[in-house]
């Protein structure tokens, strides 16, 4: 009876061992290095600028995960219906509270204030398929008082749960602004 015992009591913690593991193990299905991500924008008219971004990503995403362009003062992105072929338009523009939580955290983690008019961000997905995505869209200011662009910037959000463990993550890239006069 006590052999008997000690083999449970001995299946049980290697049971308990190797889910600990497997546990403290989990990594996403994707991880910021399968994604990259770089984007231009330019002023077209005095109160309108366009992006032009690419988001390549080398693995599937099975995960959750949206684009946020974040460009303080501005918003109101506009898809062109008119673009050729090589640009992906999204069937849908918004935002989704617990992925602009994790922009909003990212931000803050860069002692960026989120919780004035800076705080409202839309954003966009891309299909779950590897691959390169080219967007093009424009953006307008949100208030009269802006006028200008400054540290225009991509944020790429992954929100995957695993087992209950959360294995969200958020990646930055900074928008490169093109200098042409307006007229």
């Amino acid at each position: 009876m006590r052999k008997q015992t000690i083999f449970w009591i001995t299946g049980i913690a290697i049971v308990v061992v190797l889910v600990l593991l497997t546990y403290n193990n989990l990594v996403p299905s994707l991880k910021e290095q399968d994604v990259s991500m770089k984007g231009t924008i330019r002023q077209v008219d005095t109160d309108k600028y366009e992006v032009d971004m690419q988001i390549t990503r080398t693995k599937e995403d099975n995960g959750i995960h949206m684009v946020y362009p974040v460009v303080f003062g501005w918003g109101n992105l506009s898809f062109n219906e008119e673009l050729d072929d090589s640009y992906f338009r999204p069937p849908s523009v918004g935002t989704s509270g617990e992925l602009e939580q994790l922009v909003h955290q990212a931000l803050q983690d860069e002692d960026i204030n989120t919780t004035n008019e800076n705080g409202n961000f839309t954003g966009f997905s891309i299909p779950d398929e590897a691959g390169t995505y080219r967007v093009r869209f424009t953006i307008s200011s949100l208030s009269e008082n802006i006028h200008s662009i400054n540290d225009p910037q991509i944020y790429y959000v992954h929100q995957e749960k695993v087992l209950g463990k959360t294995l969200n993550w958020v990646k930055k890239e900074h928008m490169v602004m093109i200098k042409e006069s307006v007229e």
